[in-house]
């Protein structure tokens, strides 16, 4: 799956302004040091995460209607590959791609969440399990891409929107799928017989390797057919059943992210329907597919919301960071209909709110701060946001209460100077 290209977190840095221009040429081939990742308290400044619009996912929606050449699937274990062949390079500009992914400042480094991917992805895979490496990227978009070199790379936005490991089981399939079939390499095959590709072929033979802009480049790779993305579906519910999953979670998370597409700015570059099947059609495709009770009922969120519960903060913070807030506004009013982290997702809606300030926002956000303190788990930055809001609004003594309680549930609070000359 393929969700535009936005830019990689500058994690080096303070929080910097949505929509600036990050320069990828100086960072180009730079290596960070692997961190230890810890999400911080809800608030805390981060990198923000920074859309771009590469010239290459433009070229993606260009070539979806290209024939693609045939291959024949990959074996659980594969002959030697003869290295002048287009799968051999292929697979070294890969190796190359995901050896320097590796010293990603990106790369989200806890090792729980890490090997629950991999153990899930593992018994997805079956007798391929031996060939796939799982890394998870620090990147607010619903995303996950597989290489021919058995590189699974899974974004943190696909995390936080899927509800259950039914759902994630489903999308870590298809990608799987797209694996066994060799989609890239005849996707990669398609690329080089088209003439009028010489710049494309040239930045993924290494123009863009080794910037944290490469998987933007990498779009062009992965933008399969409806017919080859329709075969990914299929082995996907497959492997669901095979598990005893319930496979109509797979057509319900697919109509969730319809729903954010919907909204979509259209100035903004296309998401995950850029390319991929016309969104209605796969919803309602995979939803007739689904069999239900018939073959699983096991759905899985209690194990999923254990693993992804540390950093589920963080990442709500960088959608919020986006800033496609008519977007964000979808998906946090899903997430709220859910059963578990019900103060987390209020806090953040009211935060959505506060952060975008249209007329009436300043009001929405008191309501949902207000909803987020009712719940005994609520992080002390409610309070904060909820004083900040009615100070806006002149209510100054239902302010100080606010903020009084926040100094009161955070004394060593950064802020806390600032706080109290307020309340002298």
């Amino acid at each position: 799956m393929t969700e535009g290209a936005p830019a990689a977190n500058d994690a080096r840095g303070g929080r910097r302004a949505c929509g600036a221009a990050l320069d990828f040429n100086r960072r180009a081939g730079a290596k960070s040091a692997p961190q230890a990742r810890r999400p911080p308290t809800a608030g805390t400044p981060v990198p923000c995460p920074l859309p771009r619009a590469p010239l290459l996912l433009l070229l993606a929606l260009l070539l979806t209607a290209c024939a693609t050449p045939r291959v024949d699937p990959v074996s659980p274990i594969s002959a030697a590959t003869d290295a002048a062949s287009d799968e051999a390079g292929l697979i070294m500009q890969m190796d190359r791609y995901e050896s320097e992914l590796m010293h990603s400042a990106a790369l989200v480094r806890d090792p729980a969440l890490n090997r629950y991917l991999s153990e899930l992805t593992c018994k997805l895979a079956g007798d391929h399990c031996p060939q796939i490496r799982v890394h998870l990227v620090r990147q607010p978009y619903f995303n996950a891409q597989m290489g021919p070199n058995g590189m699974l790379i899974v974004w943190t936005g696909l995390l936080l929107r899927v509800e259950d490991e039914a759902q994630l089981a489903f999308v870590l399939g298809h990608e799987i799928g797209h694996y066994v079939a060799r989609d890239s390499l005849a996707r990669w095959q398609k690329l080089k017989s088209t003439s009028n590709l010489a710049a494309a072929l040239q930045l993924l033979g290494g123009g863009l390797i080794g910037a944290a802009a490469s998987m933007g480049a990498y779009s062009t790779l992965y933008a399969f057919g409806r017919e080859q993305e329709r075969a990914a579906d299929d082995y996907g519910l497959q492997q669901l059943r095979r598990l005893g999953y319930d496979d109509r979670r797979a057509g319900e998370l697919w109509a969730a992210v319809w729903e954010e597409e919907k909204v979509r700015d259209r100035e903004l570059l296309s998401s995950i329907f850029a390319t991929h099947p016309a969104s209605e059609e796969r919803r309602d495709r995979l939803r007739q597919a689904a069999q239900g009770i018939d073959t699983g009922t096991m759905v899985a969120a209690d194990p999923y919301f254990a693993a992804v519960a540390g950093q589920r903060r963080l990442w709500l913070d960088d959608e919020i960071g986006r800033r496609h807030y008519r977007q964000t506004e979808v998906l946090l009013k899903r997430l709220r209909a859910l059963p578990r982290a019900a103060a987390d997702h209020a806090y953040y809606t009211a935060e959505m709110y506060r952060r975008r300030a249209r007329s009436g926002d300043t009001e929405l956000a008191i309501e949902a701060y207000r909803a987020a303190i009712e719940h005994a788990d609520a992080v002390p930055e409610a309070w904060r946001g909820l004083g900040l809001c009615l100070r806006q609004l002149g209510r100054d003594d239902e302010a100080r209460d606010a903020l009084g309680e926040y100094l009161a549930r955070a004394p060593k609070a950064e802020d806390r100077a600032i706080i109290e000359s307020w309340l002298r």
